[in-house]
């Protein structure tokens, strides 16, 4: 009852400010932007009416692409460069950019992205959304319940500590191979480089230590960032959805 009522109160929440935002920026915006903002309405709605059209997932990619690191630091800076005006920038663009950088340097850092890829991760549902977890140097454990007929599984991720079953990527599908009722996978060759710092133990810490090369950013701690951020983002659609996975 607890999780309804609060799946309900969220929902509300969402309805206040969708239309909030269209209340502002509908009566007022240009015939563009109006036809934008119905066609992001819409793919919002068919994403959870029927997630598993092609299409709308597509679609649903580049609209949730803001909702990303990079996707939010770029959108920031779009707004901050419509705000430069004869060599300057004017308010409020400076703090957009300000905040563009925060975002990309929180996302990139190794010695702070630490804290969000060690956050333990676990999810109950359909095992092909796991790839948004998979990682080079960690494992993907997926244990299916011997005593049920479902598609659930729990997916957690973790440091490797014994020798992995190497799957393969092909396009958005992954190929699993299971045996003794677990499937362990894992990018192919061109899968992403973990930094040194986020790949130890947090017991490990304090034996390795802080180096300068942990407050570096870099691309490949943004990817992994980013699989990461994308995780939460899809226990946040199950729980919207009430649980339910495509089929």
């Amino acid at each position: 009852m607890f999780i309804l009522l609060t799946r309900v109160l969220v929902w509300l929440l969402i309805g206040t400010v969708v239309y909030s935002l269209f209340q502002r920026f509908y009566p007022s915006g240009t015939f563009i932007g109006r036809l934008v903002l119905v066609i992001v309405l819409i793919v919002i709605a068919l994403s959870f009416i029927n997630p598993n059209e092609p299409a709308v997932a597509s679609l649903w990619r580049v609209v949730s692409f803001p909702l990303k690191p990079l996707g939010a630091s770029v959108l920031l800076m779009m707004f901050a460069a419509q705000r430069i005006k004869g060599g300057g920038i004017d308010k409020p663009g400076g703090y957009l950019v300000g905040w563009s950088l925060t975002i990309l340097l929180l996302a990139s850092t190794p010695a702070i992205a630490y804290f969000l890829v060690r956050v333990p991760i676990a999810m109950t549902g359909d095992t092909n959304l796991a790839n948004q977890e998979i990682v080079q140097n960690y494992r993907l454990v997926s244990s299916s319940r011997p005593n049920t007929t479902s598609r659930e599984a729990l997916v957690a991720l973790g440091p490797v500590t014994t020798p992995m079953i190497i799957s393969d990527l092909v396009g958005d599908t992954i190929l699993l191979n299971q045996e003794q009722g677990r499937a362990t996978i894992a990018f192919n060759s061109l899968g992403v480089k973990v930094p040194p710092y986020l790949s130890q133990t947090p017991q490990a810490i304090g034996d390795r230590g802080l180096r300068i090369e942990d407050f570096v950013p870099s691309a490949e701690t943004l990817q992994l960032t980013t699989q990461v951020w994308e995780s939460y983002l899809n226990q946040i659609y199950f729980f919207l959805r009430g649980n339910q996975t495509p089929s």
